[in-house]
């Protein structure tokens, strides 16, 4: 209420909730030294999107509040009610948020991007991500996050991958988080696949014993079809594994199909993976083996 965002926390929930079941990939944006926060109580807010099951969002954009004069807020400040942080604390807030992202979620944005002539006070630093992960290397604690350890356009030999699984819970469903990482972490490409809990009130009745995959992703530059993908991850395979461990997964815990939202592009991908347009999903029937 302090802040006027329109919404409480439980509303928050609810809406991860419906979106989870759903199939959608979840993105949150969360704001650090805002009206009424200190230091303290922003790492330990931060901290709640994690150990509340049913927050943990799939990506984050960490936004802090940056002071412009038409805001409502500005009259707080001229008050002296309000008071940024200065650049170190600022630092330190994000690189301790930072260490408590886990290795599921993508961290998008660590700035708004706001013209610095327009910030009356606080953050004016448009490298502030750069800054923060400069810090933590240092400290021998780099960001997990999956944006952090994304290989993008390097070169991976297949031989140096393997498959990894995390499994956490959410209010409703539970998460399995594939993905294909080196030993040094770094992520060549991984699937988000949702089980919705047994007796789980689903937002349609459709996907009534459907798992969802909500997000497949692989990095490298995108390729023609059929180009030789020169030890890019794209165009490697590493989608085709994914799915069908997805499917083993799903197929395991009792579930007699497997679902995906599937933009025009990619129902073609999804149809040579077993996968055929049913209502608003492409889904794929788990016979047993």
């Amino acid at each position: 209420a302090l802040n006027k965002r329109g919404h409480d926390v439980q509303t928050t929930r609810d809406a991860f909730r419906l979106l989870r079941l759903a199939g959608f990939k979840i993105q949150g944006h969360w704001m650090a030294n805002l009206l009424g926060a200190t230091p303290e109580s922003d790492v330990a807010d931060f901290g709640l999107l994690w150990s509340d099951p049913a927050i943990r969002p799939d990506e984050l954009k960490i936004y802090p509040c940056m002071l412009v004069e038409n805001a409502d807020l500005y009259a707080y400040w001229q008050r002296g009610e309000y008071q940024p942080y200065d650049e170190e604390t600022l630092i330190e807030v994000v690189a301790a948020c930072k260490q408590q992202v886990p290795r599921y979620t993508r961290l998008t944005r660590v700035i708004r991007d706001i013209p610095t002539t327009n910030v009356v006070a606080g953050n004016k630093k448009a490298n502030l991500r750069q800054i923060v992960q400069e810090r933590l290397r240092a400290g021998g604690t780099p960001c997990q996050c999956i944006r952090c350890r994304e290989i993008r356009r390097e070169s991976v030999s297949l031989e140096d991958l393997s498959l990894r699984a995390e499994v956490y819970e959410t209010n409703g469903t539970i998460e399995h988080f594939l993905s294909f990482e080196r030993t040094d972490g770094r992520i060549a490409g991984f699937l988000r696949l949702s089980l919705p809990e047994q007796g789980t009130q689903l937002p349609l009745p459709e996907l009534a014993n459907h798992a969802m995959i909500r997000e497949v992703h692989v990095y490298g530059p995108a390729l023609t079809l059929g180009e030789a993908s020169s030890g890019q991850a794209q165009h490697s395979g590493l989608g085709s594994q994914l799915i069908l461990e997805a499917k083993n997964r799903a197929r395991q815990a009792g579930y007699s199909h497997l679902s995906v939202i599937s933009a025009i592009g990619t129902q073609a991908y999804y149809a040579r993976h077993g996968f055929a347009e049913s209502g608003l999903y492409m889904t794929a029937s788990l016979a047993p083996l």
